[in-house]
């Protein structure tokens, strides 16, 4: 796998297929083919509909280094079952060689504080989080590749732990130093801090930080990456709470400037701080559980709505959880169907078919929201390998406007006209389709989708 982003990769390819079963030019109605017709007017052009085959599986592990967005936080409801986000990443200096005071100075340790620059939440803000924060065993490089179900390596226990409710709005005054023994309150909105020098692990990383004052781990970032090798903050809720359906799920922007360390301490009878922070060029990712014991989704695992026709939905959820998976295989056989071929592996050989137009609609999807989780703005088709694996460079659509998989009035649309060629053409190759969430390592995003979606052919027999 490389490191290029799936949903970056959708619309990298489009494939133009000519021969028997279509071709390639576009009329202004958006139907292949339709205008290259010797003496269209002379032919039925026909739109018929067929049923997919779907059913709901585990998501592969994905990449989740470098995400768009931190999540941290646990949600449950009855559809989904219970989903944890946590993140890791790494702190530096804001410059080489510090030197924390004067080499023959007594430096005295005030506090040391994690602080996290909150961007926005989803969820239920009357659940509190129980919020901790680890150091790190191993480090998170920038420049490798992360899974978003990894495990966290640590060290020891805690460096502090703290109870959290989220309140918009709230100002919060902090005593900061600004100069030769002169202080100044300021007024942060929108971060999240907690005392870890209260704790003896908290304590202990303090005064390693303290006393590095004239040591080689400020000498430069790698230096002290070796040093401090990252932190990971986890948070958790009230099992009973989460027992009733609700949870918190805390959101912030990799690029903003007030997530990692605050080392508040004196140098003789001056207050100063040092900063830890989150760089543009640290390391970082997310990670994600997932458990569906009792959920909706336990109960349609292992199901398909070609063999079970009590199946009613199937399921999509962000951060590596669950993906809706299609029939490739089924699809083949209702279009072969449709088109007067039966279950033959060849459609009938006096007659002449062009696909213009193939359509997929999910019409009916529950957008309503899940734990006060918006559902996913945009969903993308991809091809699945025979390990179940995406391969987002191998659709052969682009995204065209109204058939992108947009979110509009309950319904996502695909344009898959050249798919549905190809897949007459050259048949399945045993490549079912997938249905994934956009961005699916920067959010947890859910929706549950109505079995069956219906495609919707254009086509013309030429006799």
């Amino acid at each position: 796998m490389t490191n290029r982003p799936l949903w970056g990769r959708l619309t990298a390819l489009a494939l133009a297929l000519a021969g028997g079963m279509g071709l390639v030019s576009c009329n202004q109605e958006g139907t292949l083919g339709l205008d290259l017709l010797p003496d269209k007017d002379r032919y039925l052009t026909l739109t018929d509909s067929v049923s997919l085959v779907g059913g709901t599986v585990l998501e592969d592990s994905l990449q989740s280094q470098l995400p768009g967005s931190f999540l941290l936080g646990e949600l449950n409801n009855p559809a989904f079952g219970r989903a944890r986000a946590s993140f890791v990443f790494q702190v530096l200096p804001s410059s080489e060689n510090i030197r924390l005071g004067d080499p023959d100075s007594t430096l005295t340790l005030d506090s040391l504080v994690f602080s996290m620059s909150l961007a926005g939440y989803q969820g239920d803000t009357n659940t509190s989080l129980v919020l901790r924060v680890h150091r790190l065993a191993g480090t998170v490089a920038p420049i490798r590749t992360y899974y978003s179900r990894d495990p966290v390596r640590t060290i020891g226990e805690p460096l502090g732990q703290s109870i959290y409710r989220y309140r918009s709005g709230v100002i919060d005054p902090i005593n900061e130093p600004v100069g030769q023994n002169l202080d100044s309150v300021i007024k942060y909105s929108g971060v999240l801090r907690m005392r870890l020098d209260q704790t003896t692990a908290g304590l202990q990383l303090a005064q390693s930080l303290l006393a590095g004052k004239d040591s080689v781990e400020y000498k430069d970032a790698s230096s002290f990456v070796r040093f401090l090798n990252g932190l990971w903050v986890e948070a958790q809720t009230d099992p009973n709470i989460l027992r009733n359906g609700n949870g918190l799920l805390l959101q912030s922007s990799p690029v903003a400037t007030r997530t990692g360390l605050y080392l508040y301490y004196k140098n003789g009878s001056q207050r100063r701080r040092l900063d830890l922070m989150l760089r543009t060029v640290s390391g970082s990712r997310n990670r994600f559980e997932f458990d569906y014991a009792n959920s909706e989704v336990k109960q349609a695992m292992g199901r398909n709505s070609e063999t079970d026709t009590t199946l009613e939905f199937t399921y999509i959820q962000a951060g590596s959880g669950v993906k809706t998976r299609l029939s490739a295989e089924s699809l083949h056989r209702a279009l072969r169907r449709q088109l007067g071929a039966g279950d033959s592996t060849t459609l009938p050989t006096a007659s002449g078919w062009v696909i213009h137009k193939a359509v997929l609609e999910f019409v009916n999807a529950d957008s309503s929201g899940f734990a006060g989780v918006a559902p996913p703005s945009q969903l993308f088709l991809v091809p699945l390998d025979s390990q179940g694996r995406n391969m987002a460079s191998r659709m052969p659509d682009l995204f065209e406007s109204y058939y992108d998989g947009n979110l509009r009035n309950g319904l996502y649309r695909f344009g898959i006209t050249r798919y549905v060629q190809q897949l007459l053409a050259e048949g399945p190759k045993g490549e079912d389709l997938g249905v994934i969430p956009v961005n699916p390592v920067g959010n947890l995003a859910m929706v549950r989708l109505r079995v069956r979606p219906r495609l919707r052919v254009t086509y013309t027999r030429i006799p």
